[in-house]
């Protein structure tokens, strides 16, 4: 039997208040008690809705990763060129990590999680994963990348670096998100095509030494060529 429109509507009530209090309290210290409290509901009518407190803190996990990942997921599915899928999609994802203070509750508090719960989380995080990898692999198969790096090992490293953004960002400068959004894609994608940017400079940086080079040679050479004329 479907769900009545005020009881999705009470649930997502539920869920809104309880993200709050999550990011507030922490998820410890956040009683259902207090929950229902700030509610008007009795610790039985939260029950009526969730089986136990993680399944709250799971449903909770679910609507903030639906408003923060999807968009970043549709943006990046956007863009048929591989250099600038990953791109967008670290650069949406790291800005998503400063702007949105519940990425750090939800990275900190996932460990709460029952393993079956955990595992819907994971699979979630992995689509993010598989864009990053599969375009490296792409870059590769194109040769636009270096050829010496494994996909999967740069791809944990890429959303690994991004991650730690809800560590250490302050979320009172909000303005300084973009910045934070570019240098972390700056540096990674850089990393990922030094080597032809690295190969392209060197065969400059070789044509430019050896133009003196041959200048000296001629000059040594003609100046030989004299001194054995005066000695003849």
């Amino acid at each position: 039997m479907p769900a009545k429109p005020q009881e999705i509507g009470r649930v997502e009530e539920v869920v809104e208040v309880a993200l709050r209090l999550f990011l507030e309290r922490g998820y410890d210290n956040t009683p259902m008690s207090l929950l229902a409290k700030r509610l008007g509901l009795t610790k039985a009518g939260i029950y009526h809705h969730f089986a136990s407190k993680e399944d709250l803190l799971f449903l909770v996990h679910k609507t903030a990763m639906a408003r923060g990942l999807k968009p970043v997921f549709e943006a990046a599915a956007r863009e048929p060129d591989p250099e600038r899928r990953l791109r967008v999609f670290l650069h949406e994802h790291a800005r998503m990590l400063a702007l949105d203070p519940t990425a750090m509750l939800l990275i900190r508090e996932a460990r709460r999680l029952s393993p079956k719960h955990l595992q819907e989380i994971k699979e979630t995080w992995r689509r993010g994963f598989d864009v990053v990898r599969d375009a490296i692999a792409e870059l590769q198969q194109q040769r636009r990348c270096r050829a010496d790096v494994e996909p999967t090992f740069a791809a944990f490293a890429g959303i690994g670096m991004a991650s730690w953004i809800a560590y250490w960002f302050d979320p009172s400068r909000p303005e300084s998100a973009e910045a934070v959004a570019k240098t972390m894609t700056d540096i990674f994608i850089a990393g990922l095509l030094a080597e032809p940017i690295r190969q392209a400079r060197s065969a400059k940086s070789d044509a430019a030494m050896a133009a003196p080079r041959r200048q000296r040679n001629l000059v040594t050479a003609s100046t030989a060529s004299r001194q054995a004329k005066r000695r003849a």
